[in-house]
């Protein structure tokens, strides 16, 4: 027998404008719309980004399967699917609201169009959300609004396919008119940032000579293919990696692989500027979660760590660890309506603990040694003029006297005391708190040794050391192998070769 119920139905005025408030940003938005193209087996995407002032419009144009009208109805419905069934293994959606909050997040005008193959016509359905609001219906409109139906034409000549068009872009351009240069600007820049994103979020799709997805943006006359962003620089010789560890969770495979990034002065400018992200280097360590090759979590330590746990330092920004989960583990790992945010399993917290660890340890020793690390022989030991101590009251940093050219100087001075007195006073007033505010604030900032100086001033400083160690002495090519050792002629090995040939042969 039923118990009494009332049967409340939400408003769709206030519901779907609650529906606005998921958090997406443009990029994470545009992002989710392209799941479903992916998902609708599509090998080419085509983006637009129209400048009209309040009249502006972004579209998704695919040759995916496309949908009958049926289709295309269940498709706009909010919730269309149960998160709770069990999805085909490669498809990328989860709640059945993608589409619809993704959407709505940006405009208040969602029209979709689609044709499935060996079907004539094309199907339109357009949520308009201040119709809904007008009429307190959820009133799924069967057209286009007038206006915008040449906004579709480039669908009419696929065999299969669905536009997504979005317009109203009130989020995005904020009503501002079309002359304003400062919107335009910012629109601009959102679809820039839109695809720095998908470069990232795609990337294993995008990547090969013949990628499984092509996403392409307008270029003017010619589009412009995205090109994939790969946040391991896995094909470069200077990364550490990778590691790989299987973890069984719920019965399931969990890939992980450890990264560690090659040190700056390892990349070209532009392999560091594209290697930093969206988010900069230090915003992209830590773990990377990709479902069905799909990345969900861009960097962060997913709450590991300890305490309050680990968080984003500088030392550690070299750090990166891909983490591959099947799509049937979402719940698992309390993956929100965005699909952004994620929380691992209590089962292999431990394990993502332990690899975790290992990585941002070894990041840490890259990034200290400037990219010269591995394993050396107590005679291979890197030699620099500065040295870290733990003392009773905390770190503090020395003046290694040992360093030939720090010593050579030390030794020809007349008063040593006096020398020694100002070695002192350097070393406690080294501006530490300086220092790491500047890297904290503008880390691309900090130079390496004889950074932008003459090849001339960099080939004195080098003479003057090797002297230094023939008359501590050295041979000529005991001097040299030392000179090879110090941290601050590294980069110089053309410098070195000269100083070696005159050294030895004069």
């Amino acid at each position: 027998m039923d118990c009494d119920r009332d049967i409340v139905v939400p408003s769709a005025a206030a519901l779907i404008e609650a529906m606005r408030a998921y958090g997406y940003s443009p990029p994470t938005a545009i992002a989710d719309i392209i799941d479903n193209s992916i998902s609708a087996n599509c090998r080419n995407i085509w983006l637009r980004f129209f400048w009209s002032g309040p009249d502006s419009y972004i579209s998704i144009l695919d040759d995916g399967n496309g949908m009958t009208e049926a289709e295309l109805i269940e498709a706009m419905r909010p919730g269309s699917m149960n998160p709770l069934l069990v999805r085909g293994k490669d498809d990328l959606g989860r709640f059945g609201l993608g589409l619809k909050t993704a959407s709505f997040s940006q405009c208040r005008r969602l029209t979709v169009a689609s044709k499935k193959e060996g079907q004539a016509a094309v199907s339109i359905r357009r949520w308009d959300l201040d119709y809904v609001g007008k009429v307190n219906e959820w009133a799924l409109l069967k057209q286009a609004a007038e206006g915008s139906e040449e906004r579709l034409a480039s669908i009419f000549p696929l065999e299969s396919g669905t536009l997504v068009l979005l317009e109203r872009l009130d989020k995005i351009v904020d009503n501002k008119p079309v002359e304003d240069e400062k919107a335009k600007t910012r629109f601009d820049k959102t679809w820039s940032d839109i695809e720095q994103h998908l470069a990232m979020v795609f990337h294993r799709f995008l990547d090969g000579n013949n990628p499984a997805l092509r996403i392409l943006i307008q270029g003017g006359i010619v589009d412009v293919a995205i090109e994939p962003l790969d946040p391991f620089l896995e094909s470069h010789p200077a990364t550490i990696g990778p590691h790989t560890e299987c973890l069984n969770c719920e019965n399931e495979r969990v890939e992980v692989r450890t990264f560690v990034l090659p040190h700056k002065d390892k990349l070209t400018a532009l392999q560091h500027k594209r290697a930093s992200g969206p988010k900069g280097w230090n915003g992209q360590q830590g773990f990377y979660v990709y479902r069905n090759r799909r990345l969900l979590v861009a960097g962060g330590w997913l709450g590991l760590g300890g305490g309050r746990g680990w968080t984003k330092e500088e030392h550690y920004k070299l750090a990166r660890i891909q983490v591959d989960i099947p799509n049937n583990m979402d719940m698992a790992w309390q993956l929100d309506v965005k699909k952004s945010n994620a929380r691992p399993p209590a089962e292999i917290r431990d394990a993502l603990t332990r690899l975790a660890f290992i990585c941002r340890r070894d990041a840490k020793a890259v990034f200290s040694h400037r990219g010269a690390y591995g394993a050396r022989s107590k005679q291979d030991q890197i030699i620099r003029p500065w040295e870290s101590k733990d003392l009773k009251d905390g770190k503090r940093y020395r003046i290694v006297r040992t360093h030939p050219l720090i010593q050579a100087v030390m030794e020809s001075h007349g008063n040593k005391d006096q020398m020694a007195s100002m070695l002192r006073l350097l070393e406690e007033t080294v501006p530490v708190e300086q220092i790491w505010f500047d890297a904290a604030e503008n880390p691309d900032s900090v130079r390496k040794p004889f950074d932008s100086v003459s090849d001339m001033e960099v080939r004195r400083v080098m003479t003057d050391t090797y002297k230094a160690l023939l008359n501590k002495g050295l041979t000529p090519k005991q001097a040299m192998a030392e000179i090879k050792k110090l941290e601050e002629f590294m980069e110089f090995p053309a410098l070195i070769y000269c100083l070696e040939e005159e050294g030895l042969n004069g």
